[in-house]
């Protein structure tokens, strides 16, 4: 009796296949690898960075494809069903190769199931397209989720760029500071402009809270006593 093939299988015969140049039966073996774990993000990526490898032509009936592909997408994220947005969105890309509307969809659900690395990788095209403020909270906070801080205080910057009002920005920022300098003895600079010295194995999260509410409540007790 013939045994059963493993996702690790699959991927090993992918891998092969686009080594071979064979990349339309790649990207069919990665199929077949997320139809045995929808949350392999390493078989999204390579589908991903397949669809450049051939040229996808636009008919009549890939137009219409398209719609019916659209509106399942727009339905799915109704319901928050963000797995089923990524694969409508990849039929999307099937059929337009440069579908910006898909490219978004697909970074903003995959932040939201927490596919912070198929979000990394998506947000590259989305920026080149020229991001909005909110495709850029995304990406940043990405990063910030991946621990890639710099990149993180990078995009965040460019929100605030866009907006600099905008509290999400200044909350990336701040926190990818604190959380890169957190294990040594650092004075930062946070996005208002003050000074806070951070002690060793400081727990970012309690400094990113008391940054703010706790901050504001002491000027407020300290402006009280005068």
């Amino acid at each position: 009796m013939q045994e059963e093939e493993t996702e690790s299988d699959i991927l090993a015969r992918a891998q092969r296949a686009i080594d071979d140049g064979d990349f339309i039966y790649a990207k069919f073996l990665y199929r077949e690898a997320l139809a045995i774990n929808l949350q392999d993000i390493a078989a999204r990526t390579a589908m991903h960075e397949l669809r450049g490898k051939f040229p996808a032509s636009i008919s009549v009936l890939d137009k219409i494809r398209f719609v019916f592909s659209a509106i399942k997408l727009l339905i799915c994220k109704a319901k928050r069903s963000y797995d089923q947005v990524i694969n409508a969105a990849e039929n999307l890309l099937d059929i337009d190769p440069s579908s910006e509307f898909a490219l978004r969809n697909i970074l903003h659900a995959a932040y939201g199931a927490g596919y912070h690395k198929l979000a990394i990788f998506v947000s590259q095209k989305v920026m080149a397209m020229g991001a909005e403020l909110e495709n850029l909270i995304v990406i940043a906070q990405s990063y910030l989720n991946e621990k890639i801080f710099d990149q993180a205080a990078k995009v965040a910057k460019e929100a605030m760029e866009l907006d600099p009002a905008s509290e999400e920005a200044r909350d990336i920022l701040w926190k990818s500071s604190v959380e890169k300098h957190m294990n040594s003895d650092v004075a930062l600079v946070t996005a208002d402009g003050n000074k806070r010295f951070v002690p060793p194995k400081v727990d970012a999260e309690k400094i990113f809270i008391a940054s703010h509410s706790s901050r504001d409540e002491q000027e407020k007790k300290s402006g009280g006593k005068r």
